[in-house]
């Protein structure tokens, strides 16, 4: 047992004169002294480690390679928005939280469509359709809003914009048409015409009696209602507007774009209105030398659902023609402007339709119209005749 003691003993100075000569090396030595002390009985089989852990017991462990590692910060979803949508949403919001209706307000889509969500007073509506007719060119808006018409009580009866709550011994109407901008006007029992409003609306203070509500719009069909007005009643009327023109209202910029729906071919280009039936679509513009727009659409029911596209232009649009002349040396000219070049030549020229002159001192001048697609080249062989 002692020559055993003994040689543990000689190992532990031994480990101590090579700490003296390394200094920089102690703290991770009794770090990994430290590490093998606490697993000695199950995983250690150098007794030497329990006894270099004694020795040397204030030193703290070094972190771990793992711990030492910076976590990357999660990414941040990407927007789902094109860069004008992302815009004007956020200028929406602004708007929205100025008037106080931020927190009633929700704005959801993707692409270059904002969908808009919640219930909010008619006036409050009026107020956020005014702004969103700032709406950029190439952004749609939906409208999804619902009214909130919960009674509330007016400093002033005639305000067209809320839920009205009449006077003592008075009636009132609250008036709403799924078209806004609509014009109301509420006759008297003897035919001739009262008040009038601006959808959403009310008018408020009427005396107990029968009433006609006529309501019209230009492009929907007009719309009587009699109505019995009771003291102390508010009657809400929700009309709906039949379209005159029903289907697909379609515009492009630039316009002159060819138009398939579910893969047909549509007579005339954009603008163009197409009598479609309430429904789901695919829609595809064509347009020389624009990308094809592609999209689903929904057309609403019993209304002419508007669409307007603004088309992008193909990048390096080039085609050339390649005119050889017998003789050679005749000016080539494209639409009327000089190339400045002389057969035989190869003349980059956009694709389409051009009008190709070839002219030669003492021949009789040839005119050639070549139609010619992108990235073709149309050759052009003349024989010409002298004057």
């Amino acid at each position: 047992m002692r020559p055993f003691l003994q040689d543990l003993l000689q190992r532990r100075q031994a480990l101590r004169a090579g700490a003296t000569r390394n200094p920089a090396a102690t703290p991770t030595a009794a770090a990994d002294a430290t590490s093998n002390s606490s697993n000695t009985n199950a995983t250690s089989p150098d007794p030497t480690a329990g006894l270099a852990d004694a020795g040397e017991g204030s030193s703290s462990p070094t972190p771990s390679p793992v711990d030492s590692i910076e976590k990357p910060a999660g990414k941040k979803p990407a927007s789902s928005f094109s860069p004008s949508a992302a815009e004007f949403k956020g200028r929406i919001e602004e708007a929205a939280r100025e008037k106080g209706i931020g927190n009633r307000l929700k704005i959801q889509g993707t692409g270059n469509t904002l969908t808009l969500a919640g219930k909010l007073r008619a006036r409050e509506h009026r107020e956020l359709l005014a702004f969103l007719r700032q709406a950029p060119g190439d952004v749609r808006v939906v409208d999804d809003i619902e009214y909130d018409d919960a009674p509330q009580n007016l400093s002033n009866p005639s305000d067209a914009g809320d839920h009205p709550v009449p006077p003592a011994g008075r009636g009132a109407i609250h008036i709403v048409t799924d078209v806004l901008g609509a014009t109301a006007t509420l006759r008297a029992p003897g035919g001739q015409a009262g008040q009038q409003c601006v959808t959403p609306c009310s008018i408020n203070g009427l005396l107990p009696d029968r009433y006609s509500l006529e309501v019209r719009k230009d492009g929907f069909q007009p719309v009587t209602t009699a109505l019995q007005v009771r003291a102390g009643d508010s009657l809400d009327q929700k009309i709906n507007l039949d379209s005159l023109a029903k289907g697909l209202l379609i515009t492009s910029q630039p316009p002159g774009a060819d138009v398939f729906i579910d893969g047909a071919k549509q007579s005339g280009q954009t603008p163009v209105t197409l009598p479609l039936a309430a429904g789901q679509y695919n829609l595809v513009l064509r347009l020389e030398g624009y990308e094809p727009y592609a999209e689903q659409v929904q057309v609403k029911n019993n209304s002419l659902t508007p669409l307007n596209i603004e088309l992008t232009a193909r990048a390096n649009r080039v085609s050339w023609v390649d005119v050889r002349t017998h003789p050679d040396g005749a000016e080539i000219s494209v639409d009327g402007n000089p190339t400045g070049k002389s057969s035989p030549a190869r003349v980059q020229i956009t694709p389409g339709l051009h009008d190709i002159r070839i002219n030669l001192k003492g021949f009789l001048p040839i005119v050639r119209k070549i139609a010619v697609d992108e990235g073709q080249t149309t050759f052009l062989n003349e024989n010409l005749k002298m004057k």
